[in-house]
């Protein structure tokens, strides 16, 4: 399985391989992560394993329980408000600090954008086609963010990249939500490049507003339907 991916080590291939099946749903919320199971299943010993877990729990995407074993995390309302609560500071700060810098000129961005607009959208049921075009949308807000030229900032939106990709396989069935995104991105690189940062910020703020509420709503639907 891992012939592929030479150039990584175990640990990261694991890593990957985890994170990705917690992202797109495959591994639920609240299933158990059996070691065992999965070295076997990979064909690798345990301690890989161990610390790919280790990675993911710093992610949010697992839990650790003493004694008991490691659970892919739960998804909840108070969660997700917290982490777009964060997400709106971190992508704000960063437009505070293009403009401090008078930075009108994003090469990195514009690419970005221009990638995701080839993408089709992909098939429900290939979940490494979602998982692509998830990561692709993203990467615009990635790459906007070091733009800024702060890397401790970078460091901190990557860090919550993953978490937020797992609430966003949800948000990839809205209608038309490919061309909203393109529009509203697009909207963004233009205001910057006017040096008109107020409105970037104030335009990024119900961009993800936008997400969030729309997620809380689907959570919490979910919620009902289970009860």
């Amino acid at each position: 399985m891992f012939r592929a991916m030479k150039l990584k080590s175990v640990k990261e291939s694991v890593t990957e391989y985890i994170r990705n099946k917690i992202i797109t749903g495959e591994f639920t919320a609240g299933q158990m992560i059996n070691e065992t199971a999965l070295a076997s299943h990979l064909n690798i010993s345990r301690p890989p394993i161990r610390e790919a877990l280790r990675t993911l729990e710093n992610e949010y995407l697992v839990v650790s329980v003493p004694r008991k074993g490691t659970y892919v995390s739960n998804l909840s309302i108070e969660d997700l408000r917290e982490l777009y609560q964060v997400r709106e500071m971190v992508e704000c700060y960063a437009i505070e600090l293009l403009e401090r810098k008078n930075i009108r000129n994003l090469p990195e961005v514009v690419s970005s954008l221009e990638a995701f607009s080839r993408l089709s959208m992909p098939d429900s049921n290939n979940m490494e086609q979602r998982l692509n075009y998830l990561k692709a949308s993203y990467d615009f807000h990635i790459k906007l963010v070091e733009s800024s030229g702060n890397k401790l900032l970078t460091y901190w939106n990557n860090s919550m990249c993953s978490h937020l990709n797992r609430y966003q396989s949800i948000y990839f069935y809205i209608p038309d939500s490919k061309q909203c995104s393109r529009e509203d991105h697009q909207q963004i690189l233009d205001l910057i490049t006017m040096g008109a940062y107020e409105k970037v910020q104030k335009l990024l703020m119900e961009h993800i507003q936008y997400t969030f509420e729309f997620l809380q709503d689907r959570i919490s639907s979910n919620e009902m339907e289970i009860a």
